[in-house]
């Protein structure tokens, strides 16, 4: 999808939220467009920082928590690493790193029907669908990390 039709739907979900787009949530989003993979807060805190050295952890915090609220970003929670964020909405595959965390999407694998297929075999609604596959990053393999 075009930067500009993002960036549409984005004003969009922020009018009907009833928040205003401020600078600080402008440079959270421009900062997790930057970012490699899911980052968590502390890592979209310093991208943002690098550009605002004034602006403070909480309010990246806050940016984040308002985004998803209103449905322009999601949260990845697993026990062993900080809450990661994703900007893609699309049900997708995430890869995770079991040394250091990180988590990136997997290109060219399609959820396909993975959703309606699961409320067809069972009794559940189905609210989400998050797939995440484990291994070992390229970067923690170079440098035997543990």
């Amino acid at each position: 999808m075009p930067s500009s039709k993002v960036d549409e739907n984005i004003r969009e979900k922020f009018r009907r939220s009833g928040y205003t787009l401020t600078a600080q949530r402008r440079a959270v989003l421009d900062a997790l467009r930057q970012a490699d993979g899911h980052p968590s807060a502390e890592e979209v805190y310093l991208i943002v920082k690098r550009k605002n050295p004034r602006i403070a952890l909480g309010t990246v915090y806050q940016a984040l928590s308002v985004l998803e609220e209103i449905g322009v970003i999601s949260s990845k929670h697993w026990a062993e690493s900080p809450i990661r964020y994703d900007l893609n909405l699309e049900p997708h595959l995430d890869i995770r790193c079991i040394r250091c965390g990180r988590v990136s999407e997997v290109p060219g694998i399609e959820m396909g029907d993975l959703k309606a297929r699961v409320q067809e075999n069972t009794p559940y609604e189905v609210t989400s669908a998050d797939l995440v596959l484990e291994g070992i990053c390229p970067e923690c393999r170079k440098t035997g990390e543990s």
